[in-house]
């Protein structure tokens, strides 16, 4: 039973798919049989014309919505460090890379504090402004901050979607190398991914 349900939720899109385009069709003709009384050309033009907008008209929110993300994306995502930790050799491993990737709270996680900041949802296209800061938990001062977008898809995806997951622009582990370097190196050289 678990399996046909599994089969059923994916395959369901595939299912509006097969009704939403004979629609699309149908329509088209319509519009331009009935409605378009001039030539055989301009018929079939813009019966064409209803069709691809009937057709993408269910997901132009998904389009719009990753057109929006890409842009937020590549003009306000970023990383800013205000000031780098150097840290000795036993947060590295041989080849450079920090040790404290794979168990934070072991290496690092004493004296820092990685804090999520999660946005509201704007109502159109389900985009999340969400960051992270790096912050000194005896000072309280913010070390760096990742500016962080997350798309969670347009409305036919997010309704078929049962995991809630969605695309981002996130930057956890570049502000990691920029924050953390090793010692005797000098400040603001990304050294994360030493060969």
């Amino acid at each position: 039973m678990k399996q046909l349900l599994g089969f059923a939720v994916l395959t369901g899109p595939l299912f509006l798919i097969v009704l939403w385009v004979p629609v699309c069709l149908a329509l088209a003709f319509l519009v331009g049989k009935k409605f378009i009384k001039k030539s055989l050309t301009l018929k079939i033009t813009g019966g064409l014309a209803v069709f691809l907008i009937a057709l993408l008209l269910p997901v132009s929110d998904e389009i719009a919505g990753r057109i929006y993300f890409n842009h937020l994306c590549e003009t306000e995502a970023g990383v800013k460090v205000y000031q780098t930790i150097e840290l000795p050799a036993e947060y590295w491993d041989e080849n450079g890379t920090p040790k404290f990737y794979v168990n934070w709270d072991a290496g690092l996680g004493e004296k820092y504090s990685l804090i999520r900041e999660d946005g509201s949802f704007p109502s159109l296209f389900h985009i999340n402004d969400a960051g992270f800061k790096f912050v000194e938990k005896t000072s309280g001062k913010t070390l760096g901050e990742v500016v962080n977008f997350r798309f969670f898809g347009g409305l036919i995806f997010r309704s078929f979607d049962t995991s809630n997951s969605s695309i981002s622009c996130e930057l956890r582990e570049q502000i990691i190398n920029d924050i953390f370097i090793p010692e005797n190196k000098t400040s603001g050289v990304n050294h994360g991914n030493n060969q």
